[in-house]
């Protein structure tokens, strides 16, 4: 049984709490209110999906232009040329010398992974975790990116933010609509990553 007064397990068959000494016998047997757990204390304003969605927009933008220069530096040009033919369902026997499909997908799967993948994340992950803690989008919007506590985010953890913006879009951009109706504003990933969207004071 528990014991009325200290709220402990303690020895059923004795009349004294083993813990605080109680008479257990003459307490009125009220159960012990135990206080729930708190939400964790507030960092700061939560940032609307309008704001988030408009930093995005403008950081897609400048990804898009980093990527041209990043492509056209490694010669990875022919592999955005081959995936627009084979898209336009032009034979991949054609489009090299070689005329194999390897010859083919090899600077094609160079180019999709350093534009989709590499430089996003680079770019998403390091700006994030940087001094800043922002992207130049999230700066021009005035946000910023903390963790739970309101402090400067690891690179790991805006890494992880990242990638699982990936399944944010994946099921329907749910993860993304969740920002408007959650309570601090975040979405499927942010909630993963540990991560909060703040405005800037």
């Amino acid at each position: 049984m528990f014991c009325p007064k200290c709220g402990k397990e303690t020895d059923a068959s004795g009349k004294y709490c083993q813990w605080c000494g109680a008479d257990i016998e003459s307490l009125p047997a009220t159960p012990v209110s135990i206080p729930e757990e708190e939400d964790a204390p507030e960092v700061g304003m939560y940032a609307g999906l309008g704001r988030r969605f408009i930093a995005f927009i403008v950081d897609i933008i400048l990804i898009i232009l980093i990527g041209s220069v990043v492509i056209t530096f490694f010669s990875l040009v022919n592999g955005v040329k081959y995936a627009y033919f084979m898209a336009s369902g032009v034979p991949y026997s054609s489009l090299t010398e070689a005329g194999t499909l390897d010859a083919a997908l090899a600077p094609l799967v160079a180019a999709i992974g350093m534009l989709f993948i590499v430089i996003p994340w680079l770019y998403f992950a390091g700006f994030e975790s940087s001094r800043s803690q922002a992207t130049p989008g999230k700066v021009l919007m005035r946000l910023i990116v903390t963790d739970l506590a309101g402090n400067k985010p690891t690179f790991a953890r805006t890494t992880l933010r990242f990638f699982f913006k990936y399944i944010s879009a994946l099921i329907i951009f749910i993860g993304f609509i969740m920002i408007a109706f959650t309570k601090k504003r975040q979405g499927l990933h942010d909630k993963i990553a540990g991560c909060l969207v703040l405005l800037q004071d």
